[in-house]
């Protein structure tokens, strides 16, 4: 059993220098607050970064992440993770930690947008560290039965009592979700914890 996907690499779309630079430039319209000389041309500098950024936006034809999907796949499977070409045995693994955020499609709602958004699954993220150093890497989620495919792995980490850790946002979870105390008992004593 092995759970694998495509890795999430920084790439850079050099179409969207010119919105990242409108940005730049409607956030130094509120640096001219406090030049009460140029309080006058406040308007005309946010005004102006508004259209470089919707310009810029044009330019890279919308996609102005500065991330992608890699041609390369990390697997993971109770012996051991392969990122790439590497692989590393999961006896030399040690403080693994995943961070799974949402799959591609998913309704989120993380309070950076009033009305919420549909997520594109790149946001998740592996690291661990191994006898070369730490590890760090992002990873694709395609669907919810590809979510389902990393929580058998994840049900084979308990049942073999492989260290890691699960988050979400920050918050551990347990087989994706967030325990209230007496559902960690049970978690515990079904995995053999307790």
């Amino acid at each position: 059993m092995e759970f694998r996907t495509k890795l999430v690499t920084r790439r850079r779309n050099k179409r969207a220098y010119v919105a990242y630079a409108g940005l730049v430039i409607t956030a130094s319209s509120l640096l001219l607050v406090f030049v009460p000389s140029w309080n006058d041309y406040i308007p005309y500098v946010f005004g102006c970064g508004i259209a470089v950024v919707v310009v810029g936006a044009l330019i890279a034809r919308g996609d102005v992440r500065n991330y992608g999907l890699s041609t390369e796949e990390l697997v993971v499977s109770p012996e051991g993770i392969t990122v790439g070409a590497v692989h590393y045995p999961m006896r030399l693994i040690k403080l693994m930690n995943f961070n799974v955020e949402a799959y591609n499609g998913l309704y989120v709602n993380d309070g950076a947008m009033v009305s919420g958004s549909k997520s594109d699954g790149m946001t998740n993220d592996l690291t661990f560290e191994s006898g070369s150093g730490r590890v760090s890497v992002g990873f694709y989620l395609d669907s919810p039965q590809h979510v389902q495919q990393l929580g058998v792995v994840f049900d084979a980490f308990y049942r073999a009592r492989i260290a890691f850790i699960e988050r979400n946002r920050g918050r551990q979870t347990y087989m994706f979700q967030i325990l209230s105390e007496r559902e960690l008992e049970e978690f515990k004593r079904k995995y053999g914890y307790a």
